[in-house]
């Protein structure tokens, strides 16, 4: 449970859920036939990109902070 505490302190966890509470609304309004509004197109493409964009920044710094705990051995 703590390490749920600690990522949700971090945003990952609400950051998860944003994207999934949002991206489940549109295809939910694909499904049924319902015109989905420019806007929320917009937000959604906003709302990924970020999402997936500081999936790989973390996934860089990472990266970068393993090699100089290493010694710059990776």
């Amino acid at each position: 449970m703590q390490k749920f505490w600690d990522l949700f302190q971090e945003s990952v966890i609400l950051q998860a859920v944003i994207t999934v509470i949002l991206v489940g609304g549109v295809v939910y309004m694909y499904v049924t036939g319902q015109e989905v509004p420019n806007e929320l197109n917009q937000l959604l493409t906003l709302v990924l990109g970020f999402y997936f964009g500081s999936k790989v920044e973390n996934k860089k710094i990472t990266g970068a902070v393993g090699r100089i705990l290493n010694g710059g051995n990776s």
